[in-house]
């Protein structure tokens, strides 16, 4: 999947399709552009750990700012860092980053889990872009990993 998210990041900076951009993250149950949910009966354990135990690759870093997120950040290759820069007005000294984040947020029914990728642009003034891409593969893909690590997407 992140190869396919690298390949729609630089088509949209070559403005080859829609793209949508924010500036802050967004909570469970607030459902970014492109985003999929899913309700588990509990905590899912198990998607969380999968999580971390698939971003091994070479640029990518696993990111767990508490127990109800993971995130697998990637770097760009040179040339679509570059692109992602120049076009957003980001800095070298922190670089985009592709990431896929699943966060979570337990509630009366059961865990409501969001599924979402986007590209994080740290900019020279300091703000940080998320630019999204949304794209019905990529949900497609969401949903099926949601629905197989037993949640009932929504």
């Amino acid at each position: 999947m992140m190869k396919y998210l690298s390949m729609v990041a630089i088509c949209g900076v070559a403005a080859c399709g829609d793209t949508t951009s924010s500036s802050g993250s967004f909570s469970a149950g607030a459902q970014p552009q492109g985003a999929v949910q899913a309700y588990f009966q509990g905590y899912p354990d198990a998607l969380f750990e999968g999580g971390e135990a698939v971003c091994s690759g070479p640029g990518q870093m696993v990111v767990r700012p508490n127990p109800n997120e993971v995130r697998c950040e990637s770097l760009p290759d040179p040339a679509s860092a570059a692109a992602l820069i120049l076009e957003y007005n980001g800095t070298v000294e922190n670089l985009p980053r592709f990431v896929i984040a699943f966060t979570g947020q337990s509630d009366q029914t059961g865990y409501l889990v969001t599924a979402d990728s986007y590209i994080r642009v740290p900019g020279r003034d300091g703000q940080i872009q998320q630019l999204r891409f949304p794209d019905d593969r990529i949900a497609a893909e969401f949903t099926a990993l949601l629905k197989t690590a037993g949640g009932r997407p929504l």
